[in-house]
């Protein structure tokens, strides 16, 4: 070796052998691995814990700071609480030693060790300088002895965390449970009191039992889960603000699949019946909850025969729940009937009183009738004077200016969403082609999808938007559509917006049936909804033109008495 010549030369070459700083580290000079951890493999809760991890650590450490990973990240399924039991971790404790590795970026402490000796060797390697730098994507870590002393304690509090959690956890839940207590995810619909108990949340409540109510009506997952993004509805979470969530297909089924919503409390392996506990207001009966999860035969092999066909799509739903029985006033159920005929094989729509108390118990109706009815009632009233058309021009713009407020809410919330998913995409794919080898762990068509999917909703909203300004009729049209909504209602084939033509009108019809086949008679009361009613009950309406046959007689408004029409209401295979 050279002799020194300088003092300051000395100088440098000491400094030069002592371990670098926290402060003077360059961590471009630093070889960091990642190592990612879960306990075991069959816990539910754990599945995408190591995606999670790697993901947080990427997105929190790794492209913030720049760093560069010299291997793929370390991926272990092995629980950390005894020592030397993780041959993974193994190797990467001898890869630092032989100085391989210098650095190492973990999720949380807890990810590296949870017993005494592996915590100790991780320190060790940190005072004599062979782990140079050590990160976490959930807290900071400062290598001196403040630091190292902070991350000794996060390793004890890991060792006792892990031999104390079972058991406290399970036995604490259990007691809370039982108390009625509510723990875990928020519940749609209601808000956790001081007493944390489950208190129905103002407005919310109402459309999630609608939300309930359509599933038993016939109404498919999708269609609520798009039903509820076009309401108000707003989630209150972790006692912050009201805010408004995006609904899908499968958060409305684990709702729809939740026994709370039917007053029993399931938390784990805990079940509790809350309305033992305390006044707790369900969202719907326990056998509407049965029916809508087909899990007890009790009535709801109707309920189940009328909702779905071969293929899941819902069809039997015309006016459910709006068809009464006369004799004991409770909502008939409806089912498709099928039939062999000559011609082939046809079906038909029908509705049933199942109610075993009733007189008209499993007698059933033909959906003509109803429909006849109707056809015939607008024949004979129609709401085309100028009046009529004034109040629904009133009526229609304040019901386009609340939902163009909900469709404007929505559309200020998707633009800020893809500001932060496009430069979230952008920052994800520069990443991804300075390290290649750690493509894998990024979904970047995902991520695009995600872009994508928000601008096709953006502009769905926007165009939603725009139809509104168009979407009231003129006074001529408004006249034409009255003069021909019998035929149109008689031309129809989609039992979908025929339902809803007649639901815009009709509240409810009852009946009541004398004799069979030919000879059946039936005698129907109708109820309209507002301002239709009001205009029938101020006479505000116009004869209409079309003629009454013998078999109707409408001369009494809200009745309706004719001989059925034997023909059935066949049901078209498109349906």
């Amino acid at each position: 070796m050279n002799d020194i010549a300088t003092s300051a030369e000395l100088l440098s070459l000491l400094k030069s052998r002592q371990p670098e700083s926290a402060e003077s580290l360059d961590t471009s000079t630093v070889k960091y691995a990642l190592y990612a951890r879960k306990s075991t493999t069959d816990e539910e809760r754990q599945e995408h814990s190591i995606k999670d991890q790697i993901k947080d650590c990427m997105d929190r450490v790794v492209i913030p700071e720049m760093l560069q990973l010299s291997q793929e990240p370390i991926e272990e399924s092995c629980s950390a609480k005894e020592p030397d039991v993780r041959p993974l971790f193994r190797k990467l404790i001898e890869d630092i030693k032989s100085s391989r590795i210098t650095g190492l970026i973990a999720w949380h402490p807890d990810r590296l060790a949870r017993n005494m000796k592996e915590a100790g060797e991780i320190i060790d390697l940190l005072d004599k300088g062979t782990l140079k730098d050590l990160k976490f994507a959930t807290s900071t870590f400062e290598n001196n002895p403040t630091g190292k002393m902070l991350l000794g304690i996060s390793f004890v509090l890991s060792k006792q965390y892990s031999e104390h959690l079972s058991e406290s956890v399970a036995r604490g839940n259990k007691r809370t449970t039982e108390e009625g207590q509510f723990i875990g995810k928020m519940k749609h619909g209601y808000y956790i009191n001081q007493d944390r108990h489950l208190i129905p949340e103002d407005g919310s409540f109402l459309l999630i039992r609608k939300a309930f109510q359509m599933r038993i009506d016939g109404s498919s997952q999708k269609d609520i889960a798009e039903w509820l993004n076009s309401t108000t509805y707003q989630v209150r979470k972790y006692k912050k603000d009201l805010e408004r969530i995006t609904w899908d297909k499968d958060m409305v089924s684990k709702m729809l699949k939740d026994p709370v919503y039917a007053g029993v409390l399931k938390y784990g392996q805990n079940l509790v019946n809350l309305s033992t506990i305390y006044e707790f207001t369900p969202v719907l009966t326990v056998q509407e909850f049965f029916k809508i999860n087909k899990i007890s035969t009790l009535d709801s092999d109707i309920l189940v025969s009328s909702m779905t066909v071969k293929g899941g799509n819902v069809r039997a739903n015309l006016l459910r729940k709006v068809v009464y029985c006369g004799y004991c006033n409770k909502a008939f159920s409806s089912a498709l009937v099928g039939k062999k005929l000559k011609r082939g094989p046809v079906s038909y729509y029908t509705y049933r009183c199942d109610n075993e108390d009733c007189s008209f118990y499993k007698q059933s109706i033909r959906a003509n009738i109803v429909i006849d009815c109707a056809k015939e009632f607008f024949n004979y009233y129609q709401f085309s004077t100028i009046e009529n058309y004034n109040h629904y021009v009133l009526d229609a713009n304040t019901k386009i200016k609340e939902r163009n407020r909900i469709v404007n809410s929505e559309i200020a919330s998707i633009v800020s969403q893809l500001g932060t998913k496009r430069a979230e995409y952008e920052r994800r794919k520069t990443f991804v082609l300075n390290n290649p080898k750690l493509s894998r762990h990024y979904n970047l068509d995902e991520s695009e999808s995600e872009v994508v999917g928000l601008e096709a909703r953006l502009d769905k909203l926007k165009k939603q938007r725009n139809d509104s300004k168009n979407a009231i009729f003129t006074y001529e049209k408004y006249l034409k559509l009255f003069e021909n909504i019998s035929v149109i209602l008689d031309e129809m084939h989609d039992m979908k917006v025929m339902d809803k033509v007649l639901r815009e009108f009709f509240s409810n019809f009852t009946i009541k049936s004398e004799g069979k086949g030919k000879q059946q008679r039936c005698d129907i009361e109708y109820k309209l909804k507002e301002p239709w009613q009001g205009f029938l009950d101020d006479g505000k309406f116009v004869r209409g033109r079309g003629e009454r046959t013998q078999t109707f007689d409408l001369s009494v408004p809200n009745r309706a008495r004719y001989q059925l029409r034997h023909t059935p209401m066949v049901l078209p295979d498109e349906l």
